[in-house]
């Protein structure tokens, strides 16, 4: 038990960080900012509090989400509890461990996490010193958070281990050849993984005890970031994919010595033509970031970008076509759609196997990588049927399911919903298709973009009606209340400005709801025990109080000449 409490006391401290969203303690930016290294390979800075008015939106269902997994792990905990009560002198034992998850249960609330010193709106980040990870917290009371951590050792029965380093104590835990170190430095808190031999002049730097001197408080990258993605300055986050590799391709000395060492990577090992050539395929997308573009009471925005080599970007942008409606929350249960350009794909991939013949792979490690391009060559020789290269994407709207049981497996009672396959000369695939099928035929589809109804045995099943129409360029069809409307207005269709390579949007509450009753009727697996009820409980209160706060949810993704760009839109629920 001792193992698992001093384990559980490292766990807690890592969840309250995380968890924890009172500015009183972090002042500015620069006061997180200057403890992380100008050449970090990754960080992830909460460096402005999000407003009130969001947080009390958030709060409430935040709350609710710690109950439900507060239950979840009471349940675990009890079976072990049982076990060890039937042991010899396990009685004592379990009346101990209960004492103990009593106290590191009762942080996993937002009053427990605030009686813990962590405030409302705590400035946090994690990042890389080299690539140790680092968690650093203001706290809004450092006393309160020293309190907690004495109150769940004492519950333990056994404090974790200290040391010293620069004249300031820590607590650590050692899971084999790395140790897990706690600090509170001034109204800081630190948690880092560092290899269990490193000396203190390197964990003083790690801990930021000794600043380094270039930080990301000087630098203007976290500034040029939001400058050019259009972030704000509440979260910012990047993935150095190019210094990550340097790591292990570069010089094996310096900060990343021991942990490399503990790895068992020496980068000398590498011949400089598999140097090279892994320094190359890590600048196919260099690097990756990620920030909140816009911050209100009413949504919250947020974007990423994989950024790609120029001449990846510039021939992946080719790559997305026009679907009409493709991009717009269009207000359903849930939509889902994408575009592509198969000729343009084609040409993108030929032009990828070009640059590998031309250049080929020379380190054995990418021997098979390199042999890919034959297969390729292969693939590409295989006759693809015209109407293949005449795709364009496909669009559906969901707006309403009825009656379907998911534990029953019974099919919905009813469906209403408009599906959308956008396809150049779309009437030579409606010929096609009339040859196979009289029911087709009978339509007697013409690219007037005129509904016609869809008189199927199978859909009628679903629906009390369905129709479908036909334009140049697309074929719909629809199915519900107004499907004859519904199947025309997706042939006409606005097509975004900005072509999108995948859209998706869904109704939060519903979708998390769905998901949640799910998970109350989900069978076991064969040969396995189905989960208690009090857990499926738990599990669905859990994801149910997630989507309390958010109505609905829209993620685009765009191929643009600086990368792979994915944005999310959040609205807020009231």
């Amino acid at each position: 038990m001792n193992y698992l409490a001093r384990t559980s006391i490292v766990v807690v401290a890592v969840c309250a960080f995380l968890l924890s969203t009172n500015a009183e303690a972090a002042r500015k930016a620069k006061d997180l900012l200057q403890y992380i290294p100008e050449d970090t390979p990754y960080v992830m800075a909460f460096t402005k509090p999000l407003p009130d008015d969001v947080m009390d939106k958030f709060e409430p269902a935040v709350d609710k989400t710690l109950s439900a997994y507060q239950r979840i792990l009471r349940y675990h905990m009890s079976e072990q509890m049982v076990e060890l009560s039937n042991q010899e002198g396990g009685a004592e034992q379990a009346e101990q461990l209960q004492s103990f998850m009593d106290e590191i249960l009762g942080l996993m609330s937002v009053q427990g996490l605030r009686d813990a010193g962590m405030g409302r709106d705590a400035l946090f980040a994690v990042y890389g010193d080299g690539l140790l990870p680092v968690i650093r917290i203001a706290l809004s009371n450092r006393a309160k958070f020293d309190a907690a951590i004495e109150r769940i050792e004492s519950k333990a029965s056994e404090a974790l281990p200290t040391a010293t380093v620069s004249g300031e104590s820590y607590r650590y835990l050692d899971l084999d050849e790395m140790r897990v170190v706690i600090a509170t430095l001034g109204n800081d808190a630190v948690i880092s993984l560092v290899p269990a031999s490193v000396g203190d002049e390197r964990l003083s730097q790690t801990l930021g005890l000794t600043k380094p001197r270039k930080n990301l408080a000087k630098s203007k990258t976290l500034k040029n970031i939001n400058k050019e993605y259009g972030y704000t300055d509440h979260f910012m986050s990047f993935i150095d994919v190019e210094r990550i590799a340097s790591v292990f391709t570069g010089d094996p000395s310096g900060r990343n010595a021991e942990f490399l060492a503990v790895m068992d990577h020496d980068p000398s090992e590498l011949s400089a033509q598999c140097q090279a050539e892994f320094k190359s395929l890590a600048s196919v997308a260099p690097r990756i970031v990620m920030g909140y573009k816009a911050v209100n009471k009413d949504f919250l925005e947020t974007g990423m970008v994989v950024e790609l080599r120029d001449d990846i970007a510039a021939g992946l942008a080719t790559l997305p076509a026009a679907v009409p409606g493709l991009g717009p929350d269009l207000g359903g249960l849930f939509s889902f759609g994408f575009s592509l350009d198969p000729l343009a794909l084609r040409s993108f991939y030929e032009a990828r196997l070009d640059a590998m013949e031309a250049d080929p792979f020379e380190c054995e490690a990418l021997g098979e990588l390199q042999a890919s391009t034959v297969k390729g060559r292969e693939a590409l020789a295989q006759p693809v049927p015209p109407v293949v290269y005449s795709f364009r994407g496909f669009l559906a709207n969901i707006t309403n399911i009825e009656g379907m049981d998911v534990a029953t497996q019974t099919p919905p009672e009813s469906i209403d919903a408009s599906i959308l396959f956008a396809i150049e000369n779309a009437q030579d695939l409606v010929t096609m298709a009339a040859m196979m099928s009289p029911e087709v035929a009978a339509l007697n589809l013409i690219p007037d973009g005129k509904a016609k109804l869809l008189d199927l045995p199978q859909l009628a099943e679903i629906a009390e009606q369905a129709f479908a129409a036909l334009s140049a360029n697309g074929l719909s069809v629809s199915m519900g209340e107004g499907a004859d409307a519904n199947a025309e207005a997706m042939l006409t269709a606005e097509v975004a400005k900005s072509k999108p390579l995948m859209s998706a949007a869904f109704d939060a509450k519903r979708y998390y709801e769905f998901v949640g009753k799910a998970m109350m009727e989900e069978e076991a697996a064969e040969g396995g025990e189905q989960i208690p009820l009090a857990m499926r409980v738990a599990l669905r209160d859990a994801m149910v109080s997630s989507g309390e706060m958010y109505e609905r949810v829209a993620v685009n993704v765009h191929l643009t000449e600086r990368g792979v760009e994915v944005n999310t839109s959040m609205t807020l629920a009231d």
